[in-house]
């Protein structure tokens, strides 16, 4: 009886464990950048976190970024590492993503400078500004963003996303 009480629990344990670590895992959706009024998407939910906003997923992140930048033209470039920034025509403004926390977070600031139009929709600027760049760790991503040519820049914590391969 001792044996099957025993075995009962371990079974348990196991089956719960597994299912925490089945439901936990997955990559933290990618964020995506669109050009004029600069919108930033996720599929979590952005949270106020001190300076910044908080991608809350429930999804893990793997410490770096992954980013593609799409062009209207079918063109693509993409990098790796962190922090992102996405320099904007308006003056002064830089969209910053980062990785911070335990578990880690993707982080976007100047919170301040940010709107948030939703749980899922973070916006900033005016008709007639754009994005004019993308850096990663300080250096320049090379690619031709102009005014009327990005389609979309997608950020990605997970080489494994479709998005940004």
């Amino acid at each position: 009886m001792r044996k099957i009480v025993i075995t009962t629990v371990v079974v348990v344990v196991a089956g719960v464990i597994i299912w925490q670590i089945v439901t936990a895992s997955g990559d933290e959706a990618p964020i995506r950048v669109r050009n004029g009024s600069m919108t930033i998407d996720t599929d979590g939910e952005w949270k106020e976190d001190g300076g910044a906003w908080s991608n809350e997923t429930g999804k893990e992140h793997k410490g770096d970024f992954w980013v593609r930048v799409d062009l209207t033209d079918g063109n693509t470039c993409k990098g790796t590492g962190r922090p992102v920034q996405i320099e904007y025509s308006a003056g002064g403004f830089k969209a910053m993503f980062n990785v911070v926390g335990n578990p880690p977070r993707t982080k976007v600031s100047p919170k301040g400078q940010l709107n948030k139009e939703s749980n899922k929709r973070l916006s900033h600027g005016a008709s007639g500004e754009y994005i004019t760049g993308v850096r990663i760790k300080g250096d320049t991503l090379t690619c031709d963003i102009r005014q009327n040519n990005l389609k979309v820049i997608n950020i990605c914590s997970s080489a494994d996303a479709a998005d940004c391969q």
